[in-house]
């Protein structure tokens, strides 16, 4: 085994308190036939987020290679991969995983690694998930696949049958991760435009093994504020279409049927977020009204005209 690092874990914490040790106990158990190391950056966590982790790097000084910060950097406005972890990465290879989720096999890394070697014309392999509901304690598989198979750039965009890729599940070269474009600074959330950007680089494969664990609404999170928060929502849906406007004229409109779908898409949503029954069937936006069946057009009119009450049967359907 040579001494170069061939996998660099990206690992960001802020509270985690309750959930690092499974991350980075899941870290440290990878059985793989090359080095790799996990670079955490604690963003001034109140809890004892930092305490976990300098008992982590005190065991595996190897492996556990930590920044702690004293003043909250994302509070600031301060892009932490971009100021803190890209410079830091000397890999071959970027696997990511956020500190409250966590992997269940000790052969991810091995098993996208091997892939990756064997297949150069590849920038990203990701993993099948199971997602974990922290509000309700019950699980499921989503963000899968039954095959091994590739996903298209055309998936990655619209995706149609909800989310397909999991942050915790990505191993992508590394330069997809480190050299990221200006078009991806609107988008306002990291893993949408990394996906995307691996896919202009080389070819995405998604395995179907359940190698990992997302936590959703856990606690402070970006899910869980978004989805609490009508305002917040509305803000991030209106980056979205900031970021997949500034792709679209970045690849000069390659895949502006596809975007232009997604916009729509987006916009749709927006005037829903906003209670804006006008926008929601203008003619710009009427098509995705009309594409739903009549379930999903009675819960989109009470949203925006009565979303206590959609909310009440949301959760008595639930």
């Amino acid at each position: 085994m040579n001494n170069q690092i061939t996998v660099n874990i990206i690992c960001n914490a802020f509270n985690h308190g309750p959930y690092i040790r499974d991350a980075l106990e899941s870290f440290v158990s990878q059985q793989t036939t090359f080095p790799f190391d996990v670079l955490v950056h604690d963003d001034a966590s109140t809890d004892n987020t930092a305490d976990i982790i300098r008992e982590y790097e005190a065991k595996y000084p190897d492996i556990i290679k930590p920044i702690y910060q004293t003043k909250n950097q994302y509070q600031q406005g301060i892009g932490v991969n971009k100021t803190f972890q890209r410079p830091r990465v000397n890999a071959k290879y970027v696997a990511l995983c956020e500190g409250d989720d966590y992997w269940t096999d000790p052969l991810k890394l091995q098993k996208q690694v091997d892939f990756m070697e064997n297949h150069p014309e590849y920038s990203m392999c990701a993993c099948s998930v199971l997602w974990l509901n922290m509000r309700t304690g019950k699980s499921q598989k989503l963000c899968h696949t039954d095959i091994d198979r590739d996903i298209s750039m055309e998936e990655i965009i619209l995706e149609e049958k909800g989310r397909i890729f999991q942050y915790a599940t990505i191993l992508t070269k590394s330069e997809c991760f480190v050299d990221m474009p200006e078009w991806a600074v609107g988008f306002g959330v990291g893993d949408t435009p990394l996906i995307m950007n691996a896919a202009l680089h080389g070819k995405v494969r998604m395995l179907a093994d359940v190698m990992a664990v997302y936590r959703n609404q856990t606690a402070g999170s970006w899910t869980a504020r978004i989805s609490a928060n009508r305002e917040a929502k509305v803000k991030a849906f209106n980056k979205l279409v900031s970021g997949f406007s500034a792709f679209n004229k970045a690849t000069e409109y390659k895949y502006d049927d596809i975007v232009s779908i997604r916009l729509r898409r987006q916009k749709y949503k927006i005037a829903i977020a906003k209670q804006d029954l006008k926008t929601m069937l203008s003619k710009e936006l009427r098509e995705e009204f009309r594409a739903k069946d009549l379930p999903h057009r009675f819960s989109d009119l009470l949203q925006c005209m009565a979303p206590k009450l959609q909310a009440a049967i949301m959760k008595r359907i639930k």
